[in-house]
């Protein structure tokens, strides 16, 4: 870990000397950025074309960048929802040049607004639910993805983690994509509830889709929802980011070498919590802190304007030591992991009507899991191809259709208790000597259609075969959207979906090698109002699950679990001066025969009341502050023999608040400091009970930290 440290630090300097010494004897330019209405805009991107050199306003639109020659170059100005401003500047020696910029809003250039059932977006661009800064900005984030889509509706707060149980479904039922290529692991610190971060770096992504129910046909399977993340082009300019906090040190190298033709980024970052755990006095006691390193690499060519290739190198090491209190037996679990991936992607337009997307990937996942009597190694590997295709044969019809091809490789071994959660040595067990192989081959076909009444369809049908169950799904799917203005729409959408169970439910020793996948449907009604800031949509839904994995005293597990969900979820965005925020609220009641529930009950993650309210202001003197409330039902546990979940722990609550300042020290950075207080009033959740075998003992397993406070700053050199 020293060595990974000494790397780490000599990177963070040699990426640095640069930017420094080439800041001698800048021409300084300098302006305030507004709107129509003489209102600052923070965050808006400034900068010269033919040098890259530019920078961001800060919360009162102010701005102040260096450039290192004279001569005459063409300044531009962007900012999501306004036109672009590009403006012809000449630089002379010894002269700072002050100008002030006026944006104006961008006119609608679309027909109407189009909003699919149950979809969220996260980018940099019109029309998306939350931007960028919206996702750093929200507090209680730690600026993770994950964190923050968990604040849309439809999502369920079931733990103290980042893991997406969404609409009444587990975690393992959304699948999460990065440039088309599946990853099948993608939180750190993995364990049954997910992870308690996402494994990409925000930063590193240019947006993020998510559906919580009734997505296309090209989007794969899985029982309950889709993200999907885009990583970033080639640069418009060189930026360099140095970042430090109470529990992580990272670095960011982004440069374009050849301007629209080449660029790539790098980055790494380094997570020890030990000071922040000790600092905090959390009530969690580690044997092991959990500790993380990753390397990211993304690197982009275009050869032609309509054709580019894009290569995401990613790699990631984690390890963790955590007692687990049991009222008969407790001991510490240790996990320790790694995570990598290799994707290369092709984008082209052929023969000038065709839009191809293509890739190939290969992801490894090696994990090792130690609990008293539970010792399991796994071993993952996912090699996976596909290919999409778009063709627009008119303004009104757009056709796609695509191919992929998939290989899981699992190889998992070790001892697990035979009673689950029994960590006893003395316990009986089961041994696992799982060597799986599957092969999934798969096809879509959809289209887009707008009709001459102006609403818009889009069908589609997927069909999957499977090698190891031998079995062929058939999914139709259709979505619609009836647009009353270019704000309103109403969105309604059908379909249905597949999952094949994880591997280890399919071991000859402790699971059934002739499982057959799961199955659900989706109905979803809707409906959506969007002009520029403002959002409010409200959708009811109903899921339908079949074939769930359900255990037996004779063959481990079967296909003969069932349930359903249904609920209701809200959404309402705004923003007024300098104060923006959201409210996300969604009602859920599912029932489930599923895993240890031989009678239709409560699942752990039926979470019936979720609600999230995020606040964020910009205020004078370049500062910035947010704070958030998120409230949710407690989870369900069983309190006796044959009470399967019908008790609730106290309900959830937590209030975080953060406060940033943007100062640029030496004309050409960007520098945030920024400080945080999580669970503000210091209450202790309660996430779940657990008993003894004859239920006369519980231990209540609580959140890790009561109040707790992080700090730390980012430097951005351009």
């Amino acid at each position: 870990m020293k060595n990974k440290i000494l790397i780490f630090l000599l990177f963070s300097a040699l990426i640095s000397i640069p930017s420094i010494s080439n800041a001698a004897k800048p021409f300084v330019i300098k302006g305030k950025i507004t709107d129509n209405r003489n209102h600052p805009l923070a965050y808006a991107n400034v900068f010269i074309v033919e040098t890259l050199e530019g920078t961001i306003s800060d919360a009162e639109g102010n701005f102040t960048f260096t450039c290192k020659k004279a001569g005459r170059f063409t300044l531009t100005c962007s900012y999501i929802g306004y036109k672009k401003f590009v403006k012809s500047i000449t630089v002379t020696p010894g002269k700072t040049i002050q100008i002030n910029i006026s944006l104006k809003p961008e006119a609608i250039k679309m027909k109407g607004l189009v909003v699919t059932a149950s979809s969220f977006t996260a980018a940099d661009k019109e029309g998306v639910t939350l931007t960028s800064m919206d996702v750093v900005r929200t507090p209680g984030t730690s600026a993770d993805v994950f964190w923050a889509v968990k604040s849309f509706p439809g999502l369920q707060q079931v733990e103290e983690g980042a893991g997406l149980f969404v609409r009444g479904g587990d975690v393992s039922e959304t699948a999460v994509y990065l440039d088309g290529a599946i990853i099948n692991h993608p939180y750190k610190y993995e364990s049954p509830t997910g992870g308690f971060f996402g494994t990409f770096n925000p930063f590193l992504l240019k947006g993020t889709y998510f559906s919580s129910g009734g997505y296309s046909a090209k989007y794969g399977n899985a029982l309950s929802g889709v993200l999907a993340m885009e990583s970033q082009d080639i640069p418009p300019k060189r930026i360099i980011g140095i970042g430090a906090g109470l529990a992580a040190e990272s670095a960011y190298i982004a440069v374009p070498v050849k301007k629209n033709k080449l660029g790539f980024s790098f980055s790494g970052n380094l997570s020890d919590t030990k000071l922040l755990f000790k600092l905090n006095q959390s009530k969690k006691n580690l044997s092991q802190y959990p500790e993380s390193f990753d390397l990211n690499f993304n690197t982009v060519f275009k050869p032609t304007p309509n054709t580019k290739l894009k290569l995401f190198l990613f790699r990631q090491d984690d390890k963790i030591g955590v007692k687990v209190d049991d009222p008969d037996y407790s001991t510490y679990f240790h996990g320790d992991g790694s995570n990598s991936l290799y994707n290369l992607q092709l984008t082209t337009l052929a023969f000038g009507k065709f839009l191809i997307h293509a890739n190939a990937a290969i992801s490894d996942f090696i994990h090792s899991s130690l609990a008293g009597m539970l010792n399991i190694n796994t071993n993952d590997r996912l090699i996976q191809s596909r290919i999409n295709a778009e063709y627009i044969v008119n303004s009104g019809l757009t056709l796609r259709a695509g191919f992929e091809f998939l290989q899981l490789l699992t190889k998992i071994s070790g001892t697990v208790p035979l009673t689950e959660d029994d960590f006893n040595p003395d316990a009986s067990y089961i041994n696992i000597d799982t060597d799986y192989k599957s092969n999934r081959s798969a096809g879509f076909v959809e289209c887009e259609y707008i009709t001459p009444l102006g609403f818009i369809l889009i069908p589609g049908i997927r069909t999957e075969k499977e090698s190891l169950s031998g079995e062929n799904s058939i999914d139709p799917r259709i979505s619609a959207i009836f647009p009353l203005t270019a704000n309103i729409n109403f969105t309604a959408a059908f379909g249905t979906y597949n999952q094949i169970p994880r591997a280890e439910y399919f071991d000859p020793y402790a699971g059934n090698p002739h499982l057959k996948a799961m199955h659900s449907s989706h109905a979803i009604l809707g409906f959506v109002y969007k002009r520029k800031d403002k959002i409010f949509r409200i959708e009811a839904y109903y899921k339908n699950y079949s074939d769930l994995i359900l255990k037996d005293q004779t063959l481990n597990y079967t296909n003969k679990g069932e349930g359903f969900a249904r609920g209701i979820d809200l959404f309402v965005k705004n923003r007024i001066g300098n104060i923006s925020g959201w409210i996300s609220y969604s009602f859920l009641k599912a029932r489930r025969k599923w895993m240890d529930l031989p009678v239709p009950a409560s699942p752990y993650f039926d979470i019936t009341n979720n609600l999230t309210a995020v606040v964020t202001a910009d205020l004078p003197h370049h500062l910035s502050a947010g704070m958030s409330f998120r409230y949710a039902t407690g989870k369900p546990y069983t309190p006796g023999p044959g009470l399967y979940n019908t008790e609730r722990v106290p309900p959830y609550e937590k209030i975080d608040i953060n406060l940033s300042w943007i100062h640029s020290f030496f004309g050409n950075d960007i520098t945030v400091v920024y400080a945080a207080v999580s669970n503000l009033l210091g209450r202790i959740n309660v996430f779940d009970y657990k008993y003894s075998s004859d239920f006369k003992r519980r231990a209540a397993v609580k959140s890790s930290f009561g109040r707790s406070f992080y700090f730390g700053f980012q430097i951005n050199l351009n």
